[in-house]
């Protein structure tokens, strides 16, 4: 082999070297951008989309259970909120809306007289 051919060998190897090494780096840099994706248990991934109850308790005050409105009393007697006095009860601090937080973990909006608000 001449000098010419063996330094022309040399070059493409070394190339080609070059090459799959940038691949593999380019490979592992999206394997581990895939990695962070959050995903459920099936393995797909889950998009993040922020939560419109995240600041639920934004502006709310703890009420004791003998400070709740009557009206809100009657409502909470119901057999949809068994056990309410165990759970916690929320006033906003900006209106007159009352939130009730059972032991189950579920939330239950009110107004000021005891009617449920849908969400």
């Amino acid at each position: 082999m001449s000098t010419k051919k063996f330094v022309n060998y040399k070059y493409k190897k070394m190339k080609k070297s070059i090459l799959i090494l940038a691949a593999a780096l380019c490979l592992s840099g999206a394997a581990m951008a895939q990695a962070t994706q959050p995903t459920d248990s099936t393995g797909s991934q889950v998009t993040q989309t922020p939560d419109q109850n995240q600041n639920y308790k934004k502006d709310m005050m703890k009420v004791k259970s003998n400070e709740v409105p009557a009206s809100l009393k009657t409502t909470l007697q119901g057999s949809e909120y068994k056990g309410w006095e165990t759970g916690t009860v929320y006033r906003n601090q900006n209106s007159d809306m009352y939130l009730y937080e059972g032991t189950d973990g579920k939330t239950y909006r009110f107004d000021a007289k005891g009617k449920r608000i849908e969400e």
